[in-house]
């Protein structure tokens, strides 16, 4: 298994990511795309370890947030996004709002076992995947880039 702290620093560079720990041991990546027209734009990840999220297994869990639910949003079309994944899922998890009141939110999120994501390529790929499918429906979906 990977050393999770390491690791993450590692997947940082390859990037060229912002990474921030924003508490012992969860860090926000901020990722970089280049957009068509060659502009740049940034998608936050969030990871850390989840300890025995998976019948008593531990998990790295990454997650990015897309935007807040509202009965307006088409979840069929949403849904259908989530068939371009591979190791990333959708969800909605309950939420606030900057102003502290409850909201939910949209977000993309991957957990694989820990002791299944053996090199940082994998670490990588799982994490640019949150990024990217957050990224596009977020501008699809939500009108641009929030977050």
């Amino acid at each position: 298994m990977l050393d999770f702290n390491n690791a993450i620093r590692e997947v940082a560079k390859r990037f060229n990511a912002q990474i921030k720990e924003i508490s012992p041991s969860v860090y926000a990546l901020d990722i970089p795309f280049v957009t068509k027209g060659g502009s740049n734009r940034y998608q936050f990840v969030y990871a850390w370890v989840v300890k025995g999220r998976a019948k008593g297994r531990d998990c790295f869990y990454f997650n990015s947030k897309v935007g807040t639910y509202h009965s307006q949003i088409n979840l069929k079309k949403i849904v259908r996004e989530a068939g371009f994944a591979n190791s990333a899922t959708i969800t909605i998890i309950d939420d606030k709002q900057t102003d502290g009141s409850p909201c939910e939110t949209l977000i993309v999120q991957a957990a694989p076992l820990a002791e299944h994501v053996t090199s940082i390529d994998e670490m990588a790929d799982i994490i640019w995947e949150v990024a990217e499918l957050a990224d596009v429906l977020e501008e699809k979906y939500f009108g641009g880039d929030k977050y």
